[in-house]
């Protein structure tokens, strides 16, 4: 009995453990392929940006106020939502 128990244990382990080799080496292939695109694209479009500076400059301005904006928002929410968490203890 414990020798179909054992059996079936080691198969279904050999199974899994050999997708699971086969899935990362296929998974790290993908994000390989995924980052050499991305360095392309990224490539490309700051390669095109780079021609007129005086909008570079102005979209990072922009882009920096948007993201301050953002942060101010987030740090007055987890505020008032760590003031609602402690008056609920009270």
């Amino acid at each position: 009995m414990w020798e179909y128990v054992l059996g079936g244990a080691t198969v279904f382990g050999l199974i899994v453990g050999l997708s699971s080799f086969y899935n990362g080496r296929v998974t790290r292939r993908l994000i390989l392929e995924e980052e050499r695109r991305t360095r392309e694209f990224m490539g490309a479009h700051f390669g095109r940006r780079k021609e007129n500076p005086r909008t570079d400059g102005q979209a990072a301005r922009k882009a920096f106020r948007a993201a301050r904006s953002y942060d101010r928002a987030l740090r007055e929410d987890a505020a008032l939502y760590f003031v609602g968490r402690v008056k609920q203890t009270l």
